[in-house]
């Protein structure tokens, strides 16, 4: 559960800053060359991978769980299941934002503003944060159920 205040803190401090650069100098996310290549349908892709691997990953963890509690003849993974498909959930969620973020930045009203652009890319840099947040995570749980060899 410390690891969850962690990876929070982590992130409202990146918006913070985010935030901070949008507002004071927002070039600097704004007119940045890689970024304007980046934060486009390439940033979804980016997102639909690490999402496609943390579903697999999230498969793979029920399965054991199952093979788990048929062997010990009991269900004691209930709440565990429940925070894994709640990471399931929470993957779909930071790509629908992805993809509605960008989409709301390509309105013409937004146009020629480099505030708004700015704050566009922050948010969508933090929404591939938290994609990324959430695949550590769920790599965590695979290694501590993965046997040693």
């Amino acid at each position: 559960m410390k690891k969850v205040y962690l990876y929070l803190v982590l992130l409202v401090v990146t918006a913070g800053v985010m935030l901070a650069v949008s507002v004071c100098e927002p070039a600097i996310l704004a007119k940045n060359a890689f970024l304007v290549g980046f934060i486009n349908h390439e940033i979804l892709g980016i997102m639909a991978v690490i999402m496609t691997i943390s579903i697999a990953s999230i498969a793979t963890i029920h399965i054991w769980f199952n093979e788990l509690e048929a062997k010990h003849e009991k269900r004691v993974f209930g709440s565990a299941r429940r925070e894994i498909n709640q990471a399931a959930f929470s993957f779909i969620t930071l790509f629908v934002a992805q993809l509605v973020c960008l989409f709301v930045r390509s309105f013409p009203i937004f146009e020629g503003s480099d505030v708004a652009t700015s704050i566009f890319n922050g948010i969508s840099l933090l929404l591939l944060l938290g994609s990324v947040i959430t695949l550590w995570d769920i790599m965590g749980v695979v290694k501590a159920l993965t046997p040693d060899d």
